[in-house]
């Protein structure tokens, strides 16, 4: 059965410096990476003064995006920075649209796993946490209505083993970062990739200080990408 990822996030970067090396490995082992963003990322960082920031990190994601392998991307346009408990049926009503145009556009019977961020949003950023708040709803929203072609597969919450998690102050994150163990049960190597990866990264050139910052975390960490899977 033809086995098909879409992945949900709030902006242009997240699966990018995140699970990037994974959903190239998906795309490697003939899944269909399909990729939802809520947000422009038009609140990130703006080193060129670019006149619009949206337009130039949509283009970027899209580099990113054709780097993984993707079948699809498409981008939902909320507001960066404000993703709220009010625009929760907005965001869902959208993500729900968006789900169903993927599905329609298979003939063939297919299996749906669905990637975003962990519950804390990884760093806590609220937007993250928005994100994957939406992902699950539509992830078991589909499970208690699937369509006749579809079946289930997992839910990935992307997430860092606290072991390996960066130290940083709070001033840089807005939590502690890091998972213990016990919640982490799936590890993924893509030190394969990593090549690629860096390259997926390297596509988001406005925001290349949190790029440079995470190629400063080392080969162990952007390479070991962890999650904790449900079904």
């Amino acid at each position: 059965m033809k086995r098909v990822m879409i992945g949900i996030f709030a902006h242009p970067d997240d699966e990018s410096f995140g699970p990037s090396g994974t959903l190239i490995k998906q795309v490697q082992s003939g899944t269909d990476v399909h990729l939802l963003l809520i947000t422009d990322g038009e609140g990130g960082s703006n080193p060129t003064n670019a006149p619009d920031l949206a337009r130039l990190r949509l283009d970027e994601w899209n580099r990113a995006a054709e780097l993984i392998g993707t079948t699809s991307t498409q981008a939902l346009h909320f507001p960066d920075g404000e993703l709220s408990h009010s625009m929760h049926i907005a965001i869902g009503a959208a993500l729900h649209a968006e789900i169903h145009r993927i599905v329609e556009s298979y003939a063939e019977p297919i299996t749906i796993d669905v990637m975003t961020f962990d519950q804390l949003g990884v760093t806590g950023h609220l937007d993250h946490i928005a994100a994957s708040f939406s992902a699950t709803h539509q992830f078991f929203s589909l499970k208690n209505d699937t369509p006749p072609n579809v079946t289930m597969g997992e839910l990935w919450y992307y997430c860092l083993s606290r072991a390996h998690a960066p130290n940083k102050e709070w001033t840089d994150y807005y939590m502690p970062i890091g998972r213990d163990d016990d919640y982490i049960n799936r590890v993924i190597d893509a030190r394969d990739v990593l090549p690629q990866k860096i390259a997926v990264m390297d596509a988001h050139e406005s925001q290349v200080h949190d790029a440079n910052a995470q190629k400063q975390l080392g080969e162990e960490l952007l390479g070991r990408e962890c999650f904790h899977v449900v079904h």
